[in-house]
Formats: structure tokens, sequence, C-alpha cells
């Protein structure tokens, strides 16, 4: 069955999902839709257990150009001025940040191919994606604080642990721009491409090498380091203990020790799938 969205379009093959911001005359603006839609696509994709890796692209010159000004002039709860107004706010601000921490419980790796300006939400969003790619004409910005705002969606959250602490304060405190070079250097992006032809060749390369191994690993390795970022060494180690005694396959192990010595891929059962009730 084929899903419409107003943002984004999906689609799957081979193991790999594509999800294309396609508002290009809006600069891949967010409106209120995409986050009730971003969490249910991904989701979907994630319960399948069929993808191994999600690519999040965009169309045009900018890759996003943050919210949608109209969710500030059309809804009611950006101008609460009531106790029960602004907790309306709150549970949807909740509901807003958590449509971005579903790409962090997405039981496969996500990775950002940013191709032009990355801004305001845009940035949230690929704060909370497993790896960013981009291409030479790539930027980021913090722009809550140039619209006379505080960041709320992530992006002060997980910034400082991509980057050097100081350099994300100085981002959040100012809304600079964050050049590609910059970013390489500073290790937000893990490659960077001449250009957006070369980034998404790149990106679909990278994710067809991830979608070649276990997923059972992949997911593991993903969950290792999320829980690693959010808790100190010791505890980590604990965690990764459990995780790896109830993850760890010998068959998986063989299959990728007899691709290497015979020179083909191997073939590693998918993730179930899972139900959408008990």
């Amino acid at each position: 069955m084929t899903h419409h969205y107003e943002c984004f379009a999906v689609s799957v093959e081979n193991g790999v999902a594509h999800l294309q911001l396609n508002r290009p005359d809006k600069a891949n603006s967010l409106t209120r839709a995409f986050w009730s839609e971003l969490p249910e696509a991904v989701s979907r994709l994630s319960h399948s257990g069929q993808v191994r890796a999600l690519v999040i692209s965009a169309q045009g010159k900018v890759f996003c150009g943050g919210l949608d000004m109209q969710m500030f002039s059309t809804a009611k709860e950006f101008h609460a001025t009531s106790p029960q107004e602004r907790e309306v706010l709150q549970v949807n601000l909740e509901r807003m940040q958590d449509a971005l921490n579903a790409l962090e419980r997405a039981r496969f790796p996500v990775i950002a191919a940013v191709q032009g300006a990355c801004i305001g939400g845009g940035f949230d969003l690929i704060a909370a994606c497993d790896l960013v790619f981009a291409s030479q004409a790539a930027s980021f910005r913090i722009e809550e604080t140039n619209v006379g705002m505080m960041a709320d969606l992530g992006v002060l959250q997980r910034l400082p642990r991509l980057i050097p602490a100081g350099v994300a304060r100085y981002l959040a405190l100012t809304g600079d721009t964050l050049q590609v070079d910059e970013a390489h250097r500073l290790g937000l992006l893990a490659k960077v491409f001449a250009t957006s032809e070369e980034l998404l060749a790149g990106a679909f390369a990278a994710a067809r090498k991830i979608a070649e191994r276990p997923p059972i690993a992949i997911n593991g390795i993903k969950r290792a380091m999320l829980y690693s970022r959010d808790h100190g060494v010791y505890e980590s180690l604990q965690h990764t203990v459990l995780l790896q005694s109830s993850i760890l396959s010998g068959q998986d192990i063989l299959r990728s020790v007899d691709a290497r010595k015979s020179g083909t891929p191997a073939e590693f059962a998918d993730l179930i799938e899972l139900q959408d009730t008990f």
C-alpha cells in the first residue's frame, strides 16, 4: 500500500528506505502535518523488519528551512495567554520532540543527506540521525535564536554530543551559520561530497553497505551507541553485556566469515515484523 504525506515521499528498495522532503518551493519547511506523519512513516518502516537503513534527503537547493511560519500565525498555542493554553503548548512540543525521537527509536540506522541550507527544525532533524553526509553547498544554523526564541526540538541537547560543547553553545547563542568544511572538521559530518548528485550516491552506497550486514548486529550497535551517549562508561559496558548476550548470533558470524572467504555476499535474516498490537 502506498502512503501519501504532505511534506515528504517514502520509497523502499532492497532493504534501503528513502524519505525525501518534497516541498522545494517552500524551502522544504515543516508543516503541522509533518510532526504526526514523520513518526508514523518511520514507525511503519521500522515495524516491517524489512528495512535495514534509511536515507533522508530533500529536493531543491534548500535541505530544510525549518518550521513553516504559518504554524506560528495560525496555531493558538503559540500565542497562549492562560495556563490551560500553555499546557497545550507543552503537550504539542513534546509531540514534536517525540517525532524526531522516532529516528533514534528506529530499528535501523538513519543517514541524513544534506544538499543545502539546513536551518531551524531541519538542524533538529539531522541531529537525531545516526550519520550526516553533506554536499559542499550545505550549511547549518540554529535559526530560532535569530527569530526571538530558544530552540526546543533537540538540537540544544544533541549537538553538544556531536561537536565540541563550546562550539555548540556559540552557535546556539549567536545564531551564526556553520559552514560545511567547519562542520566536517568538528565531526558533525561523516562525509562531504562535491555535488548533490555525488552526495546522494554516497549516502545510498553507505546505506547499501549497512544493509549487507546482519540487521540484528546493526540494531545492537545503534542501541549501544545511543545508550552510551546518555550514560557513563561503566553503565554502558554493563548494558552492552546484557545486549550482546541477547543478540549474539554464531550463525551470522559464520556466514560473515564464509562470505569474506568466498567473496560473495552473505544472506542474513531480516528482523521480525512487529505487530501494532500485542
